[in-house]
């Protein structure tokens, strides 16, 4: 709330910084951040809530934990390295890109980095677990007995997780968009390192402004 002014030589109160937020350069910025946070949180709840599902009612609990070891033994790695490794998978010369091209799923020309495509390949796959383990809580603290009653009422499978396991696996859900589109909104490496310089977002900007600019 303050602000150096030349004519006193100290710091005044102002609004001048909390202004400038909405300069049409930050609103547009501001923007393409909501987007690219709401369409990686999305994607990674169309994935988690199956992934979750599967975990929790289907799997036997003996192989239960050994997948569950298996999906946050990424998370033990920097996110600096696991960027580095979609880096190089996706590289004009990565196994990624090779296979595509090999099966013909991309004409050898295209590019798999530096766009919005590799952004949300490195999103989704950096922050899937803080989707998928809220609901998996959720689901695996959820009463068998309800299903058990579910289907003595006269419900098939759908309208049981219509009406019994999507409602109960709901604060999971929630609480898994927040823990996702929080931090993404904020991200600046993988949009840096995997997107370029040409898709500027929030987290991106503020490293130019304090690192580059000082300001």
């Amino acid at each position: 709330f303050s602000q150096y002014s030349v004519q006193s030589g100290s710091c005044v109160f102002s609004l001048y910084h909390y202004k400038q937020v909405f300069n049409s350069l930050y609103l547009r910025v501001i923007f393409n951040s909501t987007k690219l946070a709401l369409s990686a949180t999305l994607i990674c709840l169309m994935i988690a809530y199956p992934v979750a599902y599967f975990l929790a009612i289907k799997v036997n609990k003996r192989f239960r934990t050994f997948l569950l070891f298996s999906l946050i033994l990424p998370s033990w790695t920097s996110l600096v390295v696991q960027i580095y490794a979609w880096f190089f998978l996706l590289e004009k010369d990565g196994l990624v890109s090779r296979v595509l091209h090999w099966i013909g799923v991309i004409p050898k020309s295209m590019h798999l980095l530096n766009n919005y495509f590799s952004i949300m390949v490195g999103l989704v796959s950096c922050f899937l677990p803080f989707m998928i383990l809220p609901i998996y809580v959720l689901l695996d603290k959820m009463d068998p007995l309800l299903l058990e009653a579910s289907a003595d009422l006269g419900a098939n499978k759908f309208e049981t997780f219509k009406r019994v396991i999507f409602p109960l696996s709901l604060p999971g859900v929630y609480t898994g968009f927040l823990l996702v589109f929080v931090p993404v909104f904020g991200e600046f490496a993988i949009p840096s390192l995997l997107g370029g310089s040409t898709f500027v977002v929030w987290g991106s900007l503020i490293v130019d402004k304090f690192l580059r600019a000082r300001d």
